[in-house]
């Protein structure tokens, strides 16, 4: 291929990437109509839009400017299909089990009396489908994840008051995981990140109890290892009390090299096991 060739492919390359992200300046000049749901679904959805665009990912910053247009005309968009994108395993089976609960919800009474709580559900669903393919912002996650769960169990709740009060709808336990270096009990900025997020969720879900457990690899000794873990969980539980959850919520514990996520050898240095477990009951 001819030095100009390339330059030519080079250059179509660039102009194509360049066309991306056009659609949040159209969605944020249209003007909303229509009912209380689809003109907040609209905001959220711009939200999202924005959120994409500053991440440098115009594809779906596109995607969800063209559903705010939509919702902005009065015709809102259904919640996305559960097998819309691909996912990891695990997390798919959740986010399918999810989808019908919210097409239900949305079409409730609880859904019409709080319009906004429910485009909140639509769209952090939505979110969570879209962070949890790129897979690799687990606070991103996370927060969309905990967020839709909260919105659908506003509206999962009837409109219409009963003679005897219902019991509130329970949470799911929670479970944050925090990473360390080899030999380290430091934070660092991703560790910092997901603690922000276990913070914002404690305060607004207010569990009964959040468990904080140290956990290390098998490499060094045992009586060590123990000690290690002392100090995650310790300087977890910290970070946590600086960002405004009550001790009195935390239980504070140690496995050691006892419990790893990921089997290895006596001996054996695995990223995957120095890490602080930060689960949240209800």
């Amino acid at each position: 291929m001819t030095f100009t060739k390339i330059a030519m492919v080079i250059g179509a390359t660039a102009l194509l990437g360049a066309c991306g992200g056009l659609e949040l300046g159209k969605a944020q000049h249209t003007s909303a109509t229509g009912d209380a749901f689809s003109k907040a679904l609209y905001k959220e959805y711009i939200a999202l839009s924005k959120d994409e665009y500053g991440e440098g990912d115009y594809e779906d910053s596109d995607v969800f400017a063209m559903r705010a247009i939509a919702a902005a005309g009065g015709k809102p968009t259904a919640p996305e299909a559960p097998n819309a994108r691909p996912q990891p395993a695990k997390p798919g089976k959740l986010i399918a089990k999810a989808h019908p609960r919210l097409v239900k919800a949305l079409a409730g009474s609880g859904a019409k009396a709080k319009p906004a709580m429910a485009a909140r559900a639509q769209a952090m669903y939505e979110c969570w489908t879209q962070e949890q393919e790129e897979n690799n912002q687990q606070d991103h996650i996370d927060r969309c994840r905990v967020q839709f769960f909260i919105a659908l169990a506003q509206i999962e709740k009837k409109a219409a008051a009963k003679p005897a009060p219902k019991p509130k709808a329970k949470l799911s336990p929670l479970t944050f995981l925090v990473y360390f270096g080899f030999n380290s009990a430091t934070l660092d900025g991703r560790a910092n990140s997901v603690l922000g997020t276990a913070a914002d969720v404690i305060r607004d879900t207010k569990p009964k109890v959040v468990s904080v457990t140290g956990h290390t690899d098998r490499s060094g000794s045992g009586t060590y290892n123990a000690i290690l873990a002392e100090k995650r969980a310790n300087a977890v539980a910290a970070a946590l009390g600086k960002l405004g959850v009550s001790g009195r919520l935390m239980t504070i514990g140690s496995l050691g090299e006892n419990a790893n996520a990921v089997d290895t050898k006596d001996g054996m240095k695995e990223s995957g096991n120095r890490r602080v477990e930060v689960t949240v009951s209800y």
